[in-house]
């Protein structure tokens, strides 16, 4: 009897398949189509940046100001303004005007160089029968223009560009005002310094902020050699227990951010976070899938009576967040997937599960009939036409949803 009902089940399926109408191409299955083929891509990209911008923000940007200041501090050659003079009727120069200031030394030789032109002029005038005032004026101003600029653009200059209380080499601020668009200049001296050092010896900020990310990986790996010898594995020892275990707001911080980093950088953990497991959870015939992070508290263990385990079920489909539950060991079921690919089913809210995981009709017949799972939907409807075991019989339900399966007769 059951193989007749096999049989029928058998040959249900080419009939139902063949009657089955084929859906159209309309506008929206296409969109659908193509949003499903393209938004992996999208998802990956959009994923990747988050990530990016993060370490930009967070650890690259940081860095990168850390070594601009540190330089900065160097080639810092800025003076306090009131050490500096304005000079009388002063000739506006490139990129800042008349808003600069002259040394000492500097306003003498221009006081020097004026009364050299203006005694050459004076000749010339004696000379002409009528001179051109106007004319006169112009030439001598541009004069100047041109004596101060070169004054100006030497190295080791003496004019100052005037930036609140100190004022900046005008050479300094010069080589900022040509690689920063207008009016975005800074206005104190030390963020002129700060960009002067990225374009004046890095040429941009991205080769500074690649040679930030170089410092940055020479500095943990040195830091992990120096860790793993004796002396540096005392002397970080010394620190945590002398110095910041004993600042009040610190210790506790610094303890829970250790207990975190320990957990997933510390060789030889007691737990492994690749240990994929499903629980049921948050109540019985749910299974939720996530990872066992460590052995739970003493007093859970004793109130439950047995061994628990911590768990963490991720949430979906951001598992940045989840939930941390204690169940018993015994409850967890471990299951045959890699970390990356439980990452893979959480995020794409169970539509990507690994290919071995996969139920298929003629694994869903081979289940069955080893006895590991009950047939208890009908094959048509969830398995697109598996077979039904030996041994039970399809119910037809009164009710789409009431559907059930029990045990036939041998005979």
């Amino acid at each position: 009897m059951s193989e007749d009902i096999e049989n029928n089940v058998n040959s249900e399926e080419p009939n139902s398949e063949a009657n089955s109408p084929k859906r159209a191409l309309t506008p929206t299955r296409i969109f659908i189509r193509g949003l499903a083929v393209s938004l992996p891509t999208i998802l990956t990209i959009v994923i990747l940046i988050w990530v990016l911008n993060f370490v930009n923000k967070y650890i690259i940007v940081p860095a990168t100001w850390t070594v601009k200041y540190t330089m900065s501090q160097f080639v810092d050659q800025s003076v306090l303004s009131e050490s500096l003079i304005q000079l009388e009727t002063a000739p506006p120069l490139k990129y800042c005007g008349t808003g600069y200031l002259v040394t000492k030394d500097l306003r003498e030789q221009y006081r020097k160089y004026v009364a050299r032109q203006q005694a050459a002029i004076d000749r010339r005038i004696t000379e002409e029968t009528n001179p051109n005032e106007m004319d006169d004026y112009a030439a001598r101003q541009q004069k100047r223009i041109a004596w101060l600029q070169d004054e100006a653009d030497k190295i080791g200059t003496e004019i100052y560009v005037q930036l609140g209380p100190n004022a900046v080499p005008y050479d300094v601020y010069a080589e900022v005002a040509r690689n920063l668009p207008p009016g975005q200049v800074p206005v104190s001296a030390r963020a002129v310094y700060l960009e002067y050092v990225a374009h004046k010896y890095f040429r941009s900020l991205f080769h500074l902020s690649l040679l930030t990310v170089v410092l940055i990986i020479f500095v943990l790996y040195f830091t992990g050699q120096f860790v793993s010898a004796r002396l540096g594995s005392w002397f970080v020892r010394v620190t945590e227990q002398q110095i910041l275990g004993r600042l009040p707001l610190v210790r506790n911080i610094y303890g829970s951010a250790k207990q975190v980093t320990d957990f997933f950088f510390t060789e030889n953990q007691p737990v492994e976070y690749g240990r994929v497991a499903a629980i049921q959870y948050p109540r019985k015939g749910v299974w939720s899938i996530g990872f066992v992070t460590g052995e739970s508290m003493m007093q859970i263990s004793i109130g439950a009576g047995e061994p628990c385990v911590t768990f963490l079920v991720p949430s979906s489909p951001a598992p940045m967040t989840g939930y941390t539950v204690n169940v018993p060991r015994r409850e967890v079921l471990d299951l045959d997937i890699t970390v990356e690919q439980a990452m893979q089913f959480c995020i794409s809210c169970g539509v990507l599960s690994p290919g071995h995981q996969k139920m298929t009709p003629e694994k869903f017949k081979e289940l069955v009939e080893q006895g590991l799972i009950r047939a208890s939907i009908s094959p048509q409807q969830t398995m697109q036409g598996a077979p039904m075991p030996t041994g039970q019989k399809w119910i037809a339900p009164a009710h789409p949803l009431d559907i059930n399966v029990e045990d036939g007769d041998e005979d």
